[in-house]
């Protein structure tokens, strides 16, 4: 009896947002009057970072400092519409549409500058909350005086709206199924490698490393990513090791009776996690941002699966590998096997084979 280490590898594609129609979500924007920002979206940010990924997205787009930006997501009566969060889409979806609707008010103040500045507003950008002339950085107004202005001299609010919605891909050949858009907006990448250690006396599995590789098209919030990528791992760690589906798997009776006998990953559990972050844009993604959310848990049960079978030659294609699937699974690679054997007879050849495992099968000639 002894301990024994392996190693795998999973490789997984994911796609962005749901895929053809039905999947919008909706912005607005406002800018009061001492220049500060306000946005109202529908998406519920449920631990994943969408209220800062999409501020960022919008005082990127605006020319302002994130500070600046108020995120209001409170009730559906003054967000506008978003289908939800699910899908990886609230940095793909709602997040294109905040990013139209900072370009519409971007477009505004720009607008409203170039009357105070009596210059083109295709001669002006906005960098750091103030608006300048190119190429003669000493003429410029903050953004504050604009949004002064707009309300106190011309009588207008600055705001934009935007959205977006995957469009239908219309089939062309029915024969062949080539469509004219892809269904998908994006399709996001990785692969991930676990390193085990495998008891083949009590058959307990102890994950000692992960290595994880995610194309997320962008990172507009690094350190948000590389959250959503480890907290994935460590739930995919107990999808892979310890939880059981319930209440229907395997039965109801298997079930515990309290939350404290659902085993879930605890510190002790946790391996060694490495994370490479890959940025290879979509051109349909804000900043060619794509989904990260829900692939990021996809990857480690295969890989540790594989590892499994790495470390003792038996496959366990049920999860969570548990120490009893690992013995049965030993146990019968353990059994003795009879050898199979071809008996030819009668004048007509026909055949009467006896396999390994003693099914008989009988082919006629």
């Amino acid at each position: 009896m002894a301990v024994h280490r392996g190693r795998g590898i999973a490789a997984i594609e994911y796609p962005t947002g749901m895929n053809q129609n039905g999947d919008p979500s909706q912005a607005w924007i406002k800018v009061k009057p001492d220049g500060r920002i306000d946005v109202f979206a529908g998406t519920s940010d449920i631990g994943n970072g969408s209220k800062t990924i999409q501020s960022q997205i919008v005082a990127e787009t605006i020319g302002v400092p994130y500070d600046w930006v108020t995120y209001d997501n409170s009730n559906t009566d003054s967000s506008p519409v978003c289908t939800g969060t699910f899908a990886s889409r609230a940095t793909f979806v709602a997040g294109k549409a905040v990013e139209k609707a900072a370009l519409k008010v971007r477009e505004k103040i720009l607008e409203i500058a170039g009357k105070e500045l009596e210059i083109d507003p295709s001669d002006l950008e906005i960098v750091d909350g103030e608006v300048v002339a190119k190429g003669a950085p000493q003429k410029k107004i903050g953004v504050p005086d604009v949004a002064a202005a707009a309300t106190w001299g011309h009588g207008e609010l600055i705001t934009g709206t935007g959205a977006q919605l995957k469009p239908y891909a219309t089939i062309v050949d029915p024969e062949t199924g080539r469509v004219d858009l892809p269904p998908h907006s994006a399709i996001s990448y990785a692969s991930c490698a676990a390193e085990v250690e495998v008891d083949d006396e009590t058959g307990v599995v102890r994950v000692l490393h992960l290595w994880q590789c995610y194309d997320v098209g962008r990172a507009i919030n690094p350190t948000l990513v590389e959250g959503q990528i480890e907290g994935g791992a460590v739930q995919g760690l107990g999808l892979g090791v310890l939880e059981n589906c319930y209440p229907y798997y395997p039965s109801a009776e298997h079930r515990g009776g309290q939350f404290g006998s659902y085993l879930a990953p605890g510190a002790e559990n946790l391996p060694q996690i490495d994370t490479i972050i890959i940025e290879n844009p979509s051109s349909d993604g804000p900043y060619g941002a794509k989904g990260i959310g829900e692939m990021a848990n996809n990857g480690q049960p295969p890989a540790i699966a594989a590892a499994v079978y790495d470390a003792v030659g038996v496959w366990v294609t049920e999860l969570p590998i548990t120490p009893e699937k690992v013995l049965r699974a030993l146990a019968a690679k353990a059994e003795p096997r009879r050898a199979g054997k071809l008996v030819v007879f009668d004048e007509e050849l026909s055949v009467n084979a006896v396999s390994d495992g003693g099914i008989r099968f009988e082919v006629p000639a």
